[in-house]
């Protein structure tokens, strides 16, 4: 299942449910404070958790993503410092951060030749955002498919 494109976003914190989202209000406006916005570019495409898996095989679980190359550093650092925000709120997460953007899940068997296919694709097709602000999003799963609200919203100088 694809990803709509509206929905595309790089993910820097999974904070869970938030009994009190003020506390994560307050990290980010700490922790992303003096940042300035940048630009980023799309790079190579890739699989979690894994490409290695025998042919064949279903890839149930899979998601597909195109990674982060111009910009990549900077997203890391901003990730770091969002982290340090949160957790001087006592807001403590996974801390793994791979800039990326989903484009996809796989809940069955993928065509011959798909994942080289769509890798080839992404090299070719290159695109570029700016990022200018860090949003704090709540999402709601539905059958159609998740479902953002945004809580909160930093701007970037």
């Amino acid at each position: 299942k694809w990803v709509k494109p509206g929905n595309f976003h790089i993910t820097y914190a999974f904070l869970g449910d938030l009994e009190q989202p003020a506390r994560a209000v307050r990290g980010m406006k700490a922790g992303l404070a003096g940042l300035k916005a940048f630009s980023v570019s799309s790079g190579s495409f890739g699989v979690f958790p894994s490409s290695r898996r025998p042919a064949g095989r279903r890839l149930t679980g899979t998601v597909l993503w195109v990674g982060i190359a111009e910009g990549a550093e900077r997203l890391r650092e901003t990730a770091g410092k969002l982290a340090e925000g949160l957790a001087a709120e006592g807001l403590i997460f996974e801390s793994r951060f791979e800039p990326h953007v989903t484009i996809g899940r796989v809940k069955g068997r993928l065509p011959e030749n798909f994942l080289r296919r769509a890798a080839d694709f992404a090299r070719a097709k290159k695109a570029a955002s700016a990022i200018s602000s860090v949003d704090l999003l709540e999402s709601a799963l539905t059958p159609a498919g998740p479902v953002y609200r945004t809580v909160f919203s930093k701007k970037l100088l």
